[in-house]
């Protein structure tokens, strides 16, 4: 079956080539729709505003890489991709975290995109509209083609809010959690492994983990303020627990301040951005997801729970998806950190319970977060663009919630 015989796929990515971070989560889900795609006649293409080079998490998929700056407030961009919709026979556009609805969109279905899916991944909170403002969305929301075909929600909490505040009918509103496969079970026997050996940490020190930006809305900060008070309970006075927080961003500077104000600085230790946080979370005792905002399904909670360590994190968002408090993890609310300090202090000194909530913790993601799994439903819903190639089931047979 030669190439594209049964239509196009676009995606479209809001950021460069080979940014990393949750981007590149993002495209190894696009390289994956796209060797499924490729096998019954669909084309997939991944359009990047910039591409110094070609995007590395791509390579050896069936996703072709192109340059196209789609930028929906920009009336020339838009213009350029209706153009590229007809030349390319694009069927289908995949978006990301962007409007679920668009005076656009009637446009690009005109160029002949019969098909468009916003996914939203987006944290944050939003103000829910009132009066005329109210009124107004929620006609446009039933404008024909202005809204999107289907709007994948990565959590329940952004489900709720593409309803309850973008006023879009809970019919188009799909939820579908981020996925992730399993890595290989850690050896209990072994101590460390290289991860936290080779940024200078010791084999006999109690190793409390964060990774995530230096960003206020991620709480970093309360972290360091609760850790300082743990590491002067009494009852931790002889384990020596250490925590090292991997990240860098705008708060970068304001948090390095902070540590040198504490008592347990030479206790923190800030090593910036690294390419393998991961491994860091996955080789340390306890790992903390101090939010304080809306965080819609973050994968630094994801990728611990896989690797079976327990997780400390504050009941934001799409987190409570993630965790059953007191199961597999704990959950405390954003910003309190005493709450935080007696989680920590309760965990570290009952190396059982971190064992027990580490392995539901990788049992859970076994269960309801696989990346085939997610895979899967996004395809299913893609495929009703192109008249189901594969048999895809319904947007309505997956459900919304």
């Amino acid at each position: 079956m030669k190439r594209g015989e049964n239509g196009t796929l676009l995606c479209v990515a809001n950021f460069p080539a080979n940014t990393g971070y949750a981007w590149g989560y993002i495209e190894r889900v696009y390289a994956r729709i796209a060797d499924h795609l490729a096998t019954h006649g669909v084309r997939t293409l991944v359009a990047y505003p910039e591409m110094g080079e070609p995007p590395r998490t791509l390579a050896g998929s069936a996703a072709e890489p192109v340059v196209l700056g789609v930028a929906l407030d920009e009336a020339a961009a838009v213009r350029a991709t209706e153009d590229f919709i007809r030349r390319e026979g694009v069927r289908a556009l995949y978006l990301t975290d962007r409007p679920a609805r668009s005076r656009f969109y009637r446009r690009l279905r005109r160029a002949g995109a019969r098909w468009i899916l916003v996914h939203d991944r987006s944290s944050g909170e939003r103000t829910r509209p009132r009066g005329l403002k109210r009124a107004a969305k929620w006609l446009l929301a039933r404008l024909p083609g202005a809204t999107a075909d289907v709007v994948v929600a990565v959590s329940n909490y952004v489900a709720r809010r593409q309803v309850e505040v973008g006023l879009v009918p809970a019919s188009r509103v799909v939820r579908v959690w981020n996925g992730m496969s399993l890595p290989p079970a850690a050896d209990s026997s072994v101590v460390r492994t290289r991860a936290l050996l080779g940024v200078g940490v010791s084999a006999d020190r109690l190793v409390v983990a964060c990774a995530c930006r230096a960003a206020p809305e991620k709480g970093v900060h309360h972290l360091l303020r609760a850790f300082d008070r743990v590491t002067r309970d009494e009852r931790l006075k002889d384990r020596h627990p250490l925590l090292l927080y991997a990240g860098d961003g705008p708060q970068m500077g304001e948090l390095v301040e902070l540590r040198e104000r504490l008592q347990a600085r030479e206790d923190i230790r800030l090593i910036g951005y690294h390419a393998n946080a991961a491994a860091l979370l996955a080789d340390a005792d306890l790992c903390v997801v101090p939010s304080v905002w809306q965080d819609a399904f973050p994968n630094a909670v994801l990728e611990t729970m896989a690797s079976g360590k327990a997780v400390i994190a504050t009941s934001v968002g799409g987190i409570p998806d993630m965790i059953e408090d007191g199961v597999s993890g704990l959950l405390v609310p954003p910003g309190d950190e005493a709450a935080l300090t007696a989680a920590i202090v309760a965990l570290l000194g009952d190396p059982a319970r971190r064992r027990a909530l580490g392995q539901a913790a990788r049992e859970r993601v076994a269960a309801r977060f696989t990346l085939t799994e997610q895979v899967s439903r996004l395809t299913a819903l893609i495929e009703e663009g192109f008249g189901g190639p594969c048999g895809a089931v319904t947007t309505r047979s997956l459900g919304a919630t």
